[in-house]
């Protein structure tokens, strides 16, 4: 087993993740915790009960964390790095919270509407994804991290050019949880592919429709068209299709046939490889639990001088 070097935490507003890792951001253990919204004014409280054990086994471990934990409902708020900005800058400008504890800072930006925008985590797996893809380090890269809130960024030499945010996720939970426009609410709801891909034919019919597309989850369901499960799959789809169609729009400078570099969990990263699929894209999938942890371990390499 690999020696322990420091502990790594992607802390986002619904829940955490503690890692005990080596020098590489290589995973030893693992641990789940609450999210900064439930940890306001306790964060340090919850950050001993989850690796109290960890530190009493190698009390000099050092603590990285990336994401919510550094917003202003976190531990302490770092600051955004403007863009462009180098994925080096990020790792070399970690906040210090207390001796040994360090967070990483987001980013903003001025995005292709010309509004700000910010990031905070995402900048991580960004860095863990370069560590994963040495391609990323040289020439132009687009990249796609989805989630609740989607991040589109624009990579240049390693370089963070500027980035656009599409609350996809978001918006696909409040229409299923707080409408009557796609499910019941006794209907878990669940992913069915061919009303996925129905979702997505749709999205691709129509530009500039997206309110008007939206209804018709609700009167397909009345039509008997589509089931309560189907009608959640499909929704996914005409949002993620709106989401990626919207995006390769703003970004022209990636032609067709240019890979898309998608970092998130396999199932969303799948359904998003989906849709590009249907632009001409192919999407190189990158786990985006690991990028961040890697991401994390170069940022810790870096603070110790250790070659990253």
């Amino acid at each position: 087993m690999s020696a322990a070097a420091f502990i790594a935490v992607d802390w986002g507003t619904s829940n955490a993740r503690f890692a005990l890792c080596d020098a590489d951001g290589g995973a030893i253990e693992i641990r789940n915790g609450p999210g900064a919204a439930q940890c306001r004014g306790r964060f340090d409280a919850v950050f001993a009960e989850h690796t109290a054990d960890w530190l009493e086994a190698t009390p000099a471990l050092p603590a990285f964390m990336c994401g919510m934990v550094g917003s202003a409902m976190g531990w302490l708020e770092a600051p955004y790095l403007p863009c462009p900005a180098e994925l080096d800058e990020i790792a070399d400008a970690p906040v210090t919270i207390r001796e040994g504890v360090y967070v990483i800072p987001g980013m903003r930006c001025t995005n292709p509407l010309g509004a700000p925008d910010v990031m905070r985590g995402e900048e991580t797996q960004l860095l863990g994804a370069r560590e994963m893809h040495e391609s990323l380090d040289a020439g132009h890269a687009l990249l796609c991290l989805p989630g609740t809130h989607t991040k589109w960024v624009s990579l240049f030499d390693g370089v963070v050019q500027e980035f656009l945010t599409a609350p996809t996720g978001e918006v696909f939970a409040a229409l299923c949880d707080h409408t009557v426009l796609v499910r019941e609410p006794e209907t878990a709801g669940k992913h069915i592919a061919a009303d996925f891909e129905r979702g997505l034919a749709e999205a691709a019919k129509h530009h500039g429709t997206l309110l008007h597309q939206v209804f018709q989850a609700r009167s397909l369901r009345l039509d008997r068209q589509l089931s309560n499960d189907g009608a959640t799959s499909w929704m996914s789809g005409l949002l993620i299709g709106a989401d990626v169609a919207g995006a390769l729009a703003f970004f022209r400078q990636y032609p067709e046939g240019s890979p898309v570099f998608v970092v998130g969990t396999s199932g969303l990263g799948s359904r998003y490889a989906a849709a590009l699929a249907r632009q001409a894209r192919t999407a190189v999938e990158i786990d985006g639990e690991t990028a961040a942890l890697r991401g994390l371990g170069f940022a810790y390499r870096l603070r110790q001088g250790m070659s990253a």
